[in-house]
């Protein structure tokens, strides 16, 4: 049977290309890269040619994967190389080793560089664990948010930034990790390799306009968990049993989300408020759940190409947030919370998956509908 050798080829120094990289690259008839120009000047260099190039780009990943398995099919060994480092870490690559796994083909990595294990080399930070979060969010919201969300665990983080939207990453950094230390790491193992260490708060002010250029990979050291505040806690569940729109066990998990408490912690909360209103006889708390609507479900296709990745995360966390519901994604039997990025991200759904969503409270309907139109819209990847 043909194989896929996901290959890893180097970030900056060609220097670091393993013999068993360029033997695999000699033996293989078909190369897939996410640039033909970067992928002919490394097999130029390796004195390589006539080899079978298939393009294999954000923009066109799923036809990329089609011709991969067709050379496949035919008996022949594919290479898949990214622009640097190790194919199918926030590149193209993803979607095609997806796709070849789903038909049972063998697929052999030929380990090597790969600017994520790099960075963390030499960035001095206690690495365990750490959350690797690819390429961040180009929006600014959905940026904050995926930090937001990543800095509560007090873990440390690794994060793909584009040089062009640094300076507003460190802004980002700043406002909501403050002082916890971060690494820049810039074109590494290049002529111009740069090592900037700092703290999150002052970033922004360290970086210099005229380097903002080439590879960035971020590493940000670990910070204190945040524990509930239990105050808060309890005054979400108050307004909440007053408000008297969501159940006891919707409201639960909507607290829960929004605290980090847990959901059983928080629904024992609930039932004593419950019971200390009734010894006060205030019946607006006592009845305030009756009114809640009944549980919406709505059967969701995972279309795009990329799957529930952090981008497609943050889009539904930014849609659910605009109704008054609590909505939770399930994949079998995980489920997600769909506020929380980091937990639709544990769903593991790549492409051709079904999530369910269900939604209850008063807006349920209109959060579903919501999404459903943002899943048939591919979350605006357009494939």
């Amino acid at each position: 049977m043909a194989t896929l050798f996901v290959v890893a080829t180097p970030i900056g120094n060609l220097e670091d290309m393993s013999p068993r990289a360029a033997r695999v690259l000699a033996e293989s008839p078909v190369v897939a890269a996410e640039s033909l120009a970067r992928a002919k000047k490394l097999l130029a260099h390796l004195g390589l040619g006539g080899k079978w190039l298939i393009s294999c780009r954000e923009a066109n990943r799923r036809q990329a994967a089609g011709k991969v398995l067709e050379a496949l099919g035919e008996g022949k060994d594919v290479a898949l190389i990214s622009d640097a480092g190790t194919p199918g870490l926030s590149d193209p690559g993803q979607a095609v080793v997806e796709e070849v796994a789903k038909l049972g083909y063998r697929i052999s990595p030929v380990a090597g560089p790969s600017a994520l294990a790099t960075a963390l080399s030499v960035a001095g930070i206690k690495q365990a664990p750490f959350v690797f979060l690819g390429f961040l969010p180009a929006k600014p919201g959905a940026r904050r948010k995926l930090l937001e969300q990543a800095g509560t665990l007090g873990w440390s983080l690794v994060a793909y930034e584009a040089p062009h939207r640094l300076a507003q990453a460190a802004e980002d950094l700043g406002e909501v990790l403050g002082e916890r230390p971060v690494v820049v790491c810039r074109e590494l193992t290049k002529l111009h390799e740069e090592i900037l260490r700092s703290s999150c708060a002052e970033l922004a002010g360290r970086l210099d306009p005229d380097k903002l250029r080439g590879e960035v990979t971020l590493v940000i050291g670990p910070g204190p968990a945040q524990g509930p505040d239990l105050d808060e806690v309890q005054r979400l569940v108050d307004e909440g049993l007053e408000a008297g729109e969501l159940k006891p066990s919707a409201l639960a998990r909507q607290v829960a989300g929004t605290t980090g408490l847990g959901r059983e912690e928080v629904y024992q909360i609930i039932l004593e408020s419950r019971e200390q209103a009734k010894q006060y006889g205030d019946e607006a708390v006592i009845q305030g759940d009756s009114s809640a609507e009944e549980p919406q479900e709505r059967r969701l296709l995972v279309a795009n190409s990329l799957g529930l990745h952090a981008r497609a995360a943050a889009k539904i966390t930014e849609a659910v947030s605009r109704f008054a519901c609590q909505v939770t994604l399930h994949k079998g039997e995980v489920e997600a919370d769909a506020s929380s990025v980091l937990s639709i991200l544990g769903l593991d759904a790549p492409r051709g998956s079904q999530v369910v969503a269900r939604a209850e409270g008063p807006q349920a309907r209109e959060a579903l509908d919501a999404l459903d139109k943002l899943f048939a819209g591919l979350f605006g990847e357009g494939r």
